[in-house]
């Protein structure tokens, strides 16, 4: 006989935790696709050009030294069992260390290598843009999302960001001249944010419960597999714009890379509705009839927004990026039909494919993420040379087809394995279960 949880939020409050979610991450990527138009304008092809693959290359390494916490976060916390901020310092001088010891060297080797090359522009860019990578390992707000409170994130975020954007928009000038600035400015917004995010999550929850310790290196396997396979997922997101350029114009790349951020844009949507219901399911992660019940609701939210999405790019998309641009845009129109179908796909597999890592199937996430960028690659070798940018698209929507079914395969695969257990377990016992399992 399954669980029948009684502490089960109603539909109302689930989604008023994904609307503050979504004011967070929607605040988030918009003010980033403004803060990417206004650059563009004001900076020279050039620049802005060196600028973005310092962002590639930070991005990257932000991931790494996020150790993967905002998958694993919310159900290390659960095992950890003690005071949600006892484990978030720890986790947190585990992220500093990777973040000092492994991407501060790898980005001055790298900067090292653009002054070399008589790139003295890119160098400096990339030394400072260590700013944000340091900046992403004094982030909590998995602890938030574990405690389930949407409304701290999006009033944090919305400081930080609000403050990026002043800073940025005051001082045009000085960044034409001193392009290394935009990354320290960047990473000057969004710590202030954390900062408070972290003054808030302390007053909830205070010193005073016993110490506890949790194995860091349990944090750093669990972190690296599930960051690896989100770092795998940026790449297979994104890469293709470089490859691209391989094969046609740099104007053709400019519309192609457009419609993609756009895309990107729209995931913001799908990482609410995720923290929405993950802790609920980590709770219930243990038993198949209650955590198939969780699922379901969560599956069909996903298929809502998969038609929102989708409806969004075939029909407003390339009107929405002449608009932003200012000109006429032909490959624009050319794409978004098949990047409507990409969202769709990717909204198909976000319930399985995002759950994996705290089902404790981060193997298994990475494989199917490696395995998709693998195929895309292969794609874009054959389709990219004959159809430009159309062929890129349609590499993007058949990876992401391969990568909804190996999710959903795998995900429910896994609940279908699990027992049903009794509804007055405790926390603990439900940790260690899953820690056997």
């Amino acid at each position: 006989m399954g669980i029948h949880t009684t502490t089960r939020p109603r539909t109302g409050v689930l989604a008023a935790r994904f609307f503050g979610y979504l004011s967070a991450d929607g605040l988030n990527y918009a003010l980033s696709f403004i803060i990417y138009a206004l650059l563009v304008r004001v900076l020279t092809n050039r620049q802005y050009g060196e600028l973005s693959i310092a962002t590639t290359l930070y991005q990257a390494l932000m991931m790494v030294s996020a150790l993967g916490l905002d998958l694993t976060g919310p159900k290390l916390i659960a095992e950890f069992g003690g005071n949600p901020i006892d484990f978030a310092r720890q986790a947190q001088r585990l992220r500093i260390k990777i973040a000092l010891l492994f991407c501060a060297p790898l980005q001055f080797a790298f900067a090292w290598m653009a002054w070399h090359e008589g790139r003295g522009l890119l160098a400096g860019i990339i030394v400072a843009s260590f700013a944000m990578v340091f900046a992403r390992a004094l982030d909590l707000t998995y602890v938030a999302v574990a405690a389930g409170l949407p409304g701290p994130v999006a009033k944090t975020r919305a400081v930080g960001l609000t403050v990026y954007l002043v800073i940025l928009a005051l001082c045009i000038p000085i960044i034409r001249n001193h392009l290394w600035l935009v990354p320290v400015f960047n990473a000057l917004g969004v710590t202030l944010g954390r900062l408070q995010l972290g003054r808030i999550l302390r007053l909830r929850y205070p010193d005073g419960h016993p110490q506890r310790s949790f194995a860091g290196w349990n944090i750093i396997k669990v972190g690296l597999r599930a960051s690896g396979g989100h770092l795998l997922l940026l790449i297979m997101q994104t890469g293709d714009v470089i490859l691209l350029a391989r094969y046609v114009s740099t104007d053709v790349v400019g519309q192609y890379a457009m419609v993609s951020r756009l895309y990107l844009l729209g995931t913001a949507a799908l990482a609410a509705l995720l923290n929405t219901f993950l802790p609920e399911i980590v709770r219930v992660a243990h038993s198949a009839s209650s955590l198939r019940h969780q699922f379901r609701a969560y599956v069909v939210a996903n298929l809502v927004l998969a038609a929102a999405g989708w409806a969004f790019f075939h029909f407003v998309a390339a009107r929405l990026c002449e608009t932003l641009a200012h000109r006429t845009l032909p490959i624009v129109y050319s794409i978004t039909p098949t990047f409507a179908l990409v969202f769709l796909l990717l909204a198909l597999a976000n319930p399985f494919l995002s759950m994996l890592p705290s089902l404790h199937r981060s193997t298994e996430y990475v494989i199917g993420v490696a395995a998709a960028l693998v195929l895309l690659l292969a794609l874009d070798l054959v389709l990219m040379p004959r159809y430009g940018a159309i062929g890129a698209a349609r590499g993007q929507a058949i990876a992401m087809a391969f990568l909804a079914l190996y999710s959903c395969v795998i995900c429910l695969m896994h609940i279908r394995g699990l027992p049903d257990l009794v509804a007055d377990a405790t926390a603990p016992e439900l940790a260690r279960f899953n820690l056997e399992a």
